[in-house]
């Protein structure tokens, strides 16, 4: 099984292709991810990981479809990104974008609204609460509320988030679909 840590920064993986724009302990590869082709084959890794680093690049489309071109059929993608209510979603300096639940919906087989000719089925779409904070005194409270808003996200999203103060992250999880053609390419 083949799996690549796509913008790993200080957090590289074992057993895992790891790739960032510095050169730095454990970085595999040094690829800037605005620049297109990214340096893999067709159909090469079975899962893709890839945390806090969707929001600093400027052709999500782009980058979705170089995700599907170098992934093989039904390989699992792994996102984490911030959620549009987080006070870091467009606080930090490089972020170019926030998210929410519907994000990747247009990247659905069957939605009537496409951008592209790559397909992922949505796994998992689980909202973030204070997702940097490991105080004692709130794991149960966030525990609870993680499950809560989880429920219903879009609804949580709607009605929610700002009286809970934000969501920090969503962490999505898609599986390539690939049609015979784009195997064979």
């Amino acid at each position: 099984m083949k799996k690549l840590n796509l913008g790993c920064g200080l957090k590289p993986f074992e057993d895992y292709v790891n790739v960032d724009m510095v050169k730095r302990k454990g970085v595999d590869v040094v690829h800037n991810l605005e620049k297109f082709p990214y340096p893999f084959k067709n159909n090469e890794f079975d899962e893709v990981y890839m945390d806090n680093v969707l929001e600093h690049l400027e052709d999500i489309i782009k980058v979705m479809e170089e995700l599907h071109r170098i992934s093989k059929p039904n390989a699992i993608i792994k996102i984490i990104v911030p959620h549009y209510s987080s006070c870091m979603a467009l606080g930090h300096i490089t972020h170019k974008r926030c998210f929410s639940s519907g994000t990747f919906n247009n990247f659905e087989p069957d939605n009537w609204e496409k951008y592209s000719k790559a397909e992922f089925k949505i796994l998992k779409n689980k909202l973030i609460w204070l997702d940097c904070r490991d105080w004692f005194f709130i794991k149960p409270l966030k525990f609870l509320i993680d499950r809560l808003i989880n429920i219903k996200p879009f609804l949580s999203e709607r009605f929610f988030c700002y009286l809970l103060g934000g969501f920090d992250h969503i962490y999505y999880e898609l599986k390539v679909i690939k049609k015979e053609s784009q195997i064979n390419d």
